[in-house]
């Protein structure tokens, strides 16, 4: 797990987070909810597995999970 501001500072981080995606997972948290609004969960899938982004109050919440 992952706590990001709108910057990427990480707020606080939990388990296995890869590394140097603190600004990636806070860009990526802007763009996505751009397009379908503030309060959505955003799923991103890859061959790694795949990760759940949500905002609350300017920092994003990153929730990683392997295959």
């Amino acid at each position: 797990m992952l706590c990001v501001d709108s910057k990427g500072l990480c707020l606080h981080s939990e388990g296995k987070v890869p590394e140097g995606c603190h600004g990636v997972v806070a860009e990526m948290a802007t763009s996505s909810l751009a397009l379908v609004g503030d309060g959505a969960v955003v799923t991103a899938e890859g061959a790694a597995g795949k990760v759940l982004l949500s905002r609350c109050a300017g920092a994003t919440l990153a929730i990683f999970m392997s295959k």
